[in-house]
């Protein structure tokens, strides 16, 4: 085996996973359709997400924002932990394979990730496919990050202090963010942090055979249903930004792997520490064994989303040279 020998799951990982059961019938939310609309997956996406955000932990100051994107305007929320200003910023995008997911979804895992790393998190609500195919998402995140450089200051931030990360479909829209602006000669980025990245369109991976069931959430299918909503064509796929595995990464700031072990998407980020690697980037990388998919939003059972928070946040640190 590739990772580890042991695919048995987290005690407490599979508690949460009886919650889940347990909110879907509280909701009345009924069997997952196998072909969803975008807006029922996204409906259905709230209400299971909901009491997982619940008893949010307290931060300075929130605020929301809206910035000027290319294709309109971009809500970014602000979260700030208790830190003299000008603040380091953490710019987040947030999962939910480009077609459901929202600042709220994954709101509880932003504010500890803002509370542990002593950065103020922007937290990026970049338009979603299938009404905005790619490039559009990834171009609202590169100009959210763009406008933080210019304009962090007058919202108390730190522009040369600056990391930005993402889990998911979110850290999919970070790294292709991080390749644009290095392709533009001016990249701000001091940190870059993938919490289980999809980083190609392959499904043929042995994480995929092994836990592509649906057995663990995330499935296969699910995969190829978000791909096909996120990309145009065929042609798409073979261009890096959206698939960054098959980019040149050479020149990439640090950056830091965290890839679940019950997740399909677990050899995405197993092929990408390798190609980092030969490509000569600093990179961190710890799996966590025994969880599944999406488990930073679990932080209400499941002691590992806090151990991730913990480890990602403290590579920020280091990496931002923060004390």
């Amino acid at each position: 085996m590739s990772e580890t020998d042991n695919y048995s799951i987290d005690p407490q990982m599979a508690k949460a996973i009886e919650r889940m059961v347990e909110i879907a019938a509280e909701e009345n939310l009924g069997p997952v359709p196998l072909d969803p609309t975008p807006r029922e997956a996204r409906v259905r996406m709230e209400a299971e997400r909901a009491w997982w955000n619940q008893e949010l932990p307290e931060m300075a100051e929130v605020r929301e924002e809206t910035i000027a994107g290319p294709h309109g305007p971009i809500r970014v929320r602000l979260l700030y932990p208790d830190v003299p200003r000008p603040a380091p910023v953490l710019v987040y995008f947030h999962g939910g394979g480009w077609v459901v997911g929202s600042l709220e979804t994954h709101h509880r895992a932003m504010r500890y990730l803002a509370l542990k790393s002593g950065c103020a998190v922007a937290a990026v609500d970049y338009r979603l496919a299938p009404e905005h195919k790619f490039p559009v998402p990834l171009e609202d995140c590169v100009a959210a990050i763009d406008h933080v450089r210019a304009h962090g200051a007058g919202w108390g931030l730190d522009p040369e202090k600056l990391a930005v990360g993402g889990d998911s479909a979110g850290a999919n829209l970070a790294l292709g963010a991080a390749l644009s602006l290095r392709d533009r000669g001016d990249s701000p980025i001091r940190s870059l942090t993938l919490f289980y990245g999809c980083f190609d369109r392959d499904l043929e991976d042995e994480s995929h055979t092994l836990f592509g069931d649906g057995s663990f959430g995330l499935s296969t299918a699910s995969m190829r249903w978000y791909w096909n909503h996120y990309l145009k064509d065929d042609a798409d796929a073979t261009n890096p930004y959206a698939c960054p595995l098959k980019a040149d990464l050479a020149g990439l700031p640090p950056t830091q792997l965290y890839p679940a072990g019950l997740d399909p998407l677990r050899d995405d980020s197993v092929h990408m520490k390798a190609r980092m690697e030969a490509a000569g980037v600093p990179v961190e990388y710890k799996l966590y064994p025994g969880v599944c998919h999406a488990f930073i939003n679990l932080t209400r059972m499941v002691d590992q989303a806090h151990e991730l928070i913990d480890d990602a946040t403290g590579a920020i640190r280091r990496n931002l040279d923060l004390r």
